[in-house]
């Protein structure tokens, strides 16, 4: 998923790659910092710490989940069933 499919003002402060290097670019990963409500954001590398204030936000992907964790996942699997006499399943 592109950030691109996804409002730009919620992706500050959210990780994931993005497209770095002219001849050969690459997916580095970085945290977006800020929306500079121009169609860019400003991201910070992992790596180095640095920034780049501009970014296209096509360059960007996120790669974590949308939603905190509980909102969708079970960890330990699905809730019993209960039967309409009460019995667990």
């Amino acid at each position: 998923r592109t950030a691109a499919t996804s409002s730009t003002a919620e992706l500050v402060g959210r990780s994931g790659e993005a497209l770095f290097g002219k001849k050969n670019p690459k997916w580095y990963p970085c945290v977006v910092k800020k929306d500079n409500q121009d169609g860019t954001i400003k991201v910070q590398w992992d790596e180095d710490k640095k920034f780049t204030a501009r970014l296209p936000v096509e360059n960007f992907r996120l790669t974590e989940p949308d939603e905190p964790f509980g909102a969708s996942d079970e960890p330990f699997g699905a809730p019993p069933s209960i039967d309409i006499f009460g019995a667990v399943e």
